[in-house]
């Protein structure tokens, strides 16, 4: 009945699936230049933050950027072919997906290298022993260890040379007598860091400085006088950065790489201050610890700062520093109380957002109950950043969302947009490719967000504020004089947003929270935003399920590492704790890889000599063959 139907009627339903193939075909044609601007999105967005990258990832986010105009065959087809001419270069890898890195990368690391190596012993001591002999009576605090680095670092005949210094040696005190012996030299004595509180820090050492960001987008014409970089935090410089920084300098500039490869790398790709003194890098050393005045805790930090953390986290075990609470709601209510009982001089670090929020929050109100803080509230807008988003996604309107507030720090003189200024995200286009967006004055205006460069991404969120208050500053500011992560307490706050902040350097800072919304509660950070601090006592909160990439030997040693009287681990899980805070999180480089894939692969032995049998094989795997 239905085929008589359809044959009364012409066979309209056949006429319908073919018209409806023939449009899907037509529609389906993939574009090759979205196809590319997918490919070349999720190459940039993966490759920001690693070297080496994993096939499934770049798949997924080329899939995602292309937006069903190009569907997986095609996707594959392209990427294939950036595979076949050398735009993507496959390296070994320890997952079952292929690992891919890029021609551009290595060569970012090799140009660093050859930079080093070319500048080995082609120059005079940096200072000579008479301009040093001039200045180091105001230096006799000196330790032995600092002293003989001072030394070091003035005699290099080198063009780069860095200082490893574990955590709490006394870099800075170092650098003081660094930067007058070479003034003396006449050299100008420049601070860099990869971030503005380094940069901040770096300055209490008389080093007029700034961050390493702001000295790669200046536009300056070439200095004849001698200069001396000091970059402090270097682990935290990425091998892009690093490579920008050394192509601009010139014949007679020296530069000093401060570090310590122990403590936390750059969030983007790379760890270029590891390589250079992996490839021969001259490096003073100092490994004598000074911040710890408790020996139990002291002698812990030492192992750490060695990278043996079982032992280190026995020790502390032995000191009753380690605190086993299951429960995650009655383990961080335990560290609000611990910090609250003594909050003046004590740090809570913790390493996941969420539990950070809930830390702040029940700090807050434990403090509101024992009077430390006022119980009048004051509830007001500020900005958290989204730190989701690398560099390459806020060339994507697709990753946009109405209501996002962007922070345009360079501005625009073909967008009219005038630097620090802010604009509210109203409208998205992810196929176009454009962004709408509400400026302060009240104009709409639309663009594609890949013609500008220099925007920060934030939401929106409420907090409530009140007199007593330790809050963060969660942006820098020139203006009032403060850095990225700086710490300070609330002296006064009204409901205007009317703020003034006694800082932890004695610094008042009296602003208005819609002229700096940066602010957030400033109880508990990331180690991230602890290293380069200093604090009498530390709470600690790990908790054994998260990622490696958040608990880690790196989180381990630079959390532990910030007390200089007490440190305390809260966990939910002791048997695990050595074992998840050991875990190795390094970035791999470029040329690892290169060097891992060209290196003959060595047979396997059994214990006899010869191959190992298969069941010896097994039983290497941890398997046993039946």
């Amino acid at each position: 009945m239905h085929k008589e139907m359809a044959d009364r009627f012409g066979n309209q339903p056949e006429q319908v699936v073919r018209a409806a193939h023939s449009h899907e075909t037509e529609r389906n044609v993939p574009n090759r230049q979205h196809l590319e601007s997918a490919l070349t999105y999720a190459q940039d967005k993966n490759l920001e933050r690693h070297a080496v990258t994993d096939e499934r990832d770049l798949m997924r986010d080329a899939l995602k950027r292309s937006m069903g105009e190009a569907g997986f065959g095609e996707v594959r087809e392209r990427f294939e072919k950036r595979i076949e001419s050398g735009s993507l270069i496959q390296v070994e890898s320890k997952s079952p997906a292929r690992a891919f890195t890029t021609e551009r990368m290595i060569q970012y690391e090799r140009d660093n290298v050859t930079e080093m190596r070319a500048g080995q012993a082609q120059h005079g001591p940096l200072v000579s022993p008479e301009a040093w002999q001039s200045v180091q009576q105001n230096h006799t605090h000196l330790s032995t260890s600092q002293r003989a680095a001072v030394e070091h670092i003035l005699a290099t005949q080198d063009k780069i040379i860095g200082l490893e210094g574990v955590a709490g040696a006394g870099k800075t005190t170092c650098l003081t007598a660094v930067r007058e012996a070479a003034e003396r030299e006449g050299y100008q004595v420049i601070g860099l860091a990869p971030t503005s509180r380094a940069a901040h820090k770096l300055g209490e050492s008389g080093i007029e400085s700034h961050t390493l960001q702001r000295e790669l987008v200046r536009n300056e014409a070439p200095n004849d006088g001698q200069r001396l970089f000091v970059i402090d935090e270097s682990s935290l410089a990425s091998t892009k950065q690093m490579n920008e920084f050394f192509r601009r300098l010139q014949p007679s500039d020296r530069v000093l790489l401060v570090g310590d490869t122990h403590q936390h790398e750059a969030v983007e790709s790379g760890r270029p201050y590891k390589q250079l003194q992996e490839a021969g890098m001259e490096t003073a050393k100092l490994g004598e610890i000074l911040r710890q005045k408790d020996p139990a805790l002291k002698d812990a930090v030492e192992q750490f700062a060695r990278g043996d953390v079982h032992g280190g986290i026995a020790r502390l075990e032995q000191q009753g520093r380690v605190h086993e609470i299951v429960y995650p709601q009655k383990r961080l209510n335990s560290i609000a109380r611990e910090y609250s009982r003594n909050p003046e001089g004590t740090l809570v670090i913790s390493p996941d957002n969420e539990s950070r929020r809930e830390l702040k929050s029940l700090i807050h109100r434990e403090l509101q109950n024992r009077g430390n803080v006022s119980k009048v509230e004051h509830k007001l807008r500020v900005l958290e950043s989204r730190q989701d988003m690398t560099g390459a996604d806020r060339q994507w309107a697709g990753q946009y969302e109405p209501g996002d507030v962007l922070r345009y720090s360079r501005g625009s003189k073909t967008e009219g947009i005038k630097p620090g200024e802010y604009a509210r995200v109203t409208g998205v286009d992810a196929k176009e490719n454009r962004l709408t967006i509400e400026r302060e004055v009240g104009t709409l205006q639309t663009y594609d967000p890949r013609r500008l460069s220099g925007v920060s991404v934030h939401r929106e969120a409420e907090r409530e504020f009140s007199q007593g208050d330790r809050v963060q500053f969660t942006a820098p500011s020139k203006e009032l004089r403060v850095a990225n992560r700086d710490l300070g307490t609330v002296e006064h706050v009204n409901s205007n947003g009317d703020f003034r902040i006694r800082m932890d350097s004695s610094q008042e800072v009296r602003f208005n929270v819609r002229e700096h919304p940066h602010l957030d509660y400033g109880y508990a950070v990331t180690s991230h935003s602890s290293q380069g601090q200093t604090a009498d006592r530390v709470l600690i909160h790990v908790d054994t399920d998260k990622s490696e990439l958040l608990v880690n030997n790196r989180f381990a040693y630079v959390s532990v590492s910030r007390a200089q009287h007490d440190a305390h681990i809260y966990t939910n899980d002791g048997s695990k704790l050595s074992r998840s805070l050991s875990r190795e999180s390094s970035q791999r480089t470029a040329i690892e890889v290169e060097q891992e894939l060209s290196a003959p692969k060595a047979e396997p032995v059994g214990p006899r000599g010869g191959r190992p049998s298969e069941e010896e094989q097994g039983h290497s795997l941890g398997i046993g063959l039946v």
